[in-house]
Formats: structure tokens, sequence, C-alpha cells
């Protein structure tokens, strides 16, 4: 019981202790004139028996424009703390000053209106400001707050204008001057823009000249060019709408475009400079290839599931043994520059014949079954499209080849039969086997054709002596008088 009367006590005590201060003045008010300022000195009371610690906070409307000699402090029980601070009176404002709980009501107000006639009502950027105050002759100024810049006014027999800046927009402040000062607020709109849009290549690489078009309704406008991404900067366009820009670094950017109140947000990616790769044009597993790119370039291969790394040497080059066909993608990088490329590697194959022993054989005739297979350099069956078959030099049929092998009854007599596997796959490559049929001379086609015509010729010349038509005489005549020997 007794912890929680502490607690409550405590309570109180700290409740107290955030309000016992007094602020002096309790409120501050005051008039717009541009570029002055008003000091302030607040007094901040503290009448109890123990310290209080203070914090001073301001709106968000104040924010920029008070400033104090100290935010924090500590007011010694039964004291006073003076706090100075400086109040820019450039702005109509409201807004309050809190001092822990205690708030202090801060004002600036607008100077007396006037008579002042604004045409139009809302004066809009890029256009004319007419001012009309009859029978007056003035001068004094127009003050655009977001820019700065200010405009003179020379009011003759009641009527001037000033042609504003298309950026130009914003809270503006008019002071005339005659037989007494006159002031007048009044609000700026922007440019009235349907449509904004930028106009930029659909490829874009890092170091290269690249020309962003900026079109407000079809018309080219200065406008501020803000990318975020892989490297953040702004540029602006010019009077033609237009701005160059060079990317160091590739990446996806986000385009911020800003013409006056309007934004256009669209998104770019930026490639790097393209890194070339070379490859040999047929590439075998098993065999190493070299590869050649730019020097120390990063070169990454990837095929299936595994990956290999690789750092080029200072003359760009490095090598690489395909373990197993298929299609490889190679990424080659520096710092400003990028290339890819797929190659694809093959596997060398070779047919082999096996006769009912269970052995290689090299001769085969009609009737024998004999098991063809498709080997890979591994001596791995090779599942693929049929072998064709070639009896005497021509095509006679195709296997059909399931798991990489295929049984044959030979069924045509020939003399040389030859196996040809034309690879469907891209992973493989062609081979042929040739066997010579059993009891055969195993001399080519070609030979026994010849031996055939020189038979029948020697007949014909045997059939030639028999008839007389040839005369033995005359042949003996011709090689004496050309002096050959018979």
């Amino acid at each position: 019981m007794r912890l929680v009367y502490l607690s409550l006590l405590v309570g109180i005590m700290l409740l107290t202790t955030a309000k016992a201060i007094t602020v002096t003045p309790s409120s501050y008010s005051t008039t717009q004139k541009i570029g002055d300022y008003d000091t302030i000195v607040f007094e901040i009371t503290n009448p109890d028996n123990h310290s209080v610690n203070v914090t001073i906070t301001v709106d968000e409307a104040l924010e920029g424009k008070i400033s104090f000699t100290t935010t924090s402090f500590e007011i010694p029980a039964n004291s006073t703390y003076n706090v100075t601070a400086v109040l820019s009176k450039s702005n109509v404002i409201s807004g309050q000053i809190h001092f822990n709980d205690v708030d202090i009501p801060i004002t600036i107000k607008a100077p007396s209106t006037t008579n002042l006639t604004i045409i139009p009502a809302t004066p809009m950027a890029g256009k004319n400001i007419i001012f009309v105050m009859r029978d007056k002759d003035l001068a004094g100024y127009l003050f655009i707050q977001s820019t700065n810049n200010v405009y003179p006014i020379i009011i003759e027999k009641g009527v001037g204008y000033v042609s504003l800046s298309e950026e130009d927009y914003g809270d503006a402040i008019i002071v005339l001057y005659g037989d007494k000062v006159y002031s007048q607020t009044i609000k700026i709109s922007p440019p009235k823009v349907e449509n904004i849009y930028a106009v930029f290549p659909s490829s874009i690489k890092v170091g290269e000249n690249t020309t962003f078009s900026v079109f407000a309704d079809g018309k080219p406008v200065k406008a501020k060019l803000k990318f975020d991404g892989a490297d953040d900067f702004i540029v602006n366009t010019g009077d033609n709408g237009k701005a160059t820009v060079v990317f160091k670094k590739a990446g996806n950017y986000t385009l911020e475009v800003n013409y006056f109140n309007y934004t256009k947000i669209e998104h770019i990616k930026v490639f790097p400079k393209t890194l070339k790769i070379s490859i040999p044009d047929e590439i075998v597993t098993g065999n190493t290839i070299k590869i050649t790119t730019e020097p120390n370039a990063k070169i990454t291969i990837k095929c299936r599931d595994a990956t290999w790394t690789y750092t080029a040497s200072s003359d760009g080059t490095c090598f690489f043994t395909p373990p197993f066909p298929g299609t490889y993608n190679i990424t080659a990088k520096t710092q400003d520059k990028e290339g890819r490329k797929t190659f694809t590697v093959k596997t060398t194959t070779h047919i082999s014949v096996i006769g009912t022993t269970g052995t290689q054989v090299n001769n085969v005739k009609e009737g024998d079954t004999i098991l063809i297979q498709i080997l890979d350099t591994n001596n791995n069956p090779v599942s693929d499209s049929g072998i064709d078959v070639y009896v005497d030099g021509l095509f006679y049929k195709t296997l059909d080849v399931i798991g990489g092998s295929t049984l044959w009854k030979v069924d045509k007599a020939g003399r040389i039969y030859e196996f040809k596997y034309n690879p469907s796959n891209d992973n493989y490559l062609p081979c042929s086997f040739t066997l010579y049929g059993k009891n055969s001379n195993y001399l080519s086609f070609p030979t026994n054709s010849v031996i055939l015509i020189l038979l029948v010729v020697a007949g014909i010349v045997v059939v030639l002596f028999a008839f007389g038509i040839i005369d033995v005489d005359k042949i003996k005549w011709f090689f004496k008088k050309e002096k050959i020997p018979l």
C-alpha cells in the first residue's frame, strides 16, 4: 500500500514540475516586414522548491523562422531564466512556441490591406499581372518568397503591370510606396500543364552520351531531372528542353522529372559497355579451350547447376575444360563493361558392334545377329535418334535405337556394311562404323568393277581375232615399224 502511495506521489510531483513554470510574454504578435527581424526575450520563472528542466520546441510553421540562444536548460528552485529569440518577419505565419507544456502563440500579420486590385485575381507564373489603384502614382516591388526574386512595380495613373517568369509562383508580397506604404500578400499559381513527359533512348549504356528531352504539352521546357539508383545525381534541361547525361554506373534507375509543381516518374535501365568474348567455334568435352576477353575481367561460366569462376590474366585469357556436354553461359565483367556469350559443348561418339559371342566383330554375313551401340567419350550409351545402314554404298534402312543400342539380324547380303549416326541432339557429334561381309575378298566395289571391265574387253578382243576382224600381220607390222618389242 505504501508503494502505491509513493508512486502516486511521485507522479503528482512530476506533473506539477512539468506545469510549474510561467513564461513572459505569454504571446507575441507583430506585422510582416520583409528582411526585418524582432528580438524577443522570454522570462521563464520556476516558483517551486525544486529545480525544473525546460525544453523548447516550435510548431512546423515556425521552423526556420525563429532561433533561440538555447533550447534546453535547467532552472533552479525559486529562480528565473531568460532566453533570447530572434524572429524573422519576412513571412506571414501563425504558430506556437512550447516551453515544456506551456504554449506561447506567435503571430506575424500581413500589413494593412489596400484598395489595390489584382488582375487576374489568381495570377499565373509566366504571365502578366496588372495592378490597379485608381488615381494613384506609386512605386514598389513584388517579392516572390519561393525564389527570392523581386520585380519593380510602377503604377502611373492608377495602372501598372509585371511580367512574371515561369519559375516564380507561390506566396508573394506586394509593397507600394506613395502617400503611405501599401502592402498585400497574394498567391501565384504555377503554369498550367496538362501533360509532361520525357523522351530518351530505349537502350542506354555506361559512358555514352545520352540525350533526355522534356516536353510540357508538346513544348520543350526547362526541367529538373533527378536520377536515383546505381548512382544519384541531378541535371537540368536547357531552354530547348534537352540535357545530355553520361552514366558512370550500370543498373536500374528511377527518373523523376520535375517541372514546377508537376512530377513525372520514369524507370530506366542502364547497361554496361559491351565486352567482347572470343571462344573456339567447336568445343568438345574434355578438351581445354582458350577464352579471350579483356585483362583482369571476372569470368563466370554456368551449365546446369554447376558454376565456374575465373579471372582473366593480364593478356585477357583464361582456360576452361568443359566436363560434360550441354549449353554453357559465359559472362565476363570489368568495372564498366559486361559481355555474355552462349556456347554448346558436344561429346564425341563411336559405334560398337558386338556379335553373339560378346566380342567386337569386324565382318558379318546375312543371317548374323549383332548388337549395335552408340557410345559417348566416356563409353556411356547415347539415347538419341536411329542408326542409318548402308549396304555396298547404298542406303538400306534405319535401325531404331533404344537406350543407346539396338539388335539387328542382318537381312541383306553385301560386301560392305556402313553404320552412320547423325545426332538430333546438339550435345553429340556424328560418327560411323564399317563392317565387311564374310567370304568377301574385301575389294571395294570400284575395284571389282575395273576387273569386270577388263575381262569384258579381253573377251571382245578374242572374239574379234576369231572372226578375223583383226589382222594379226598388220599388228605385227605396226609393232615392228614403231620398234615396239612383242
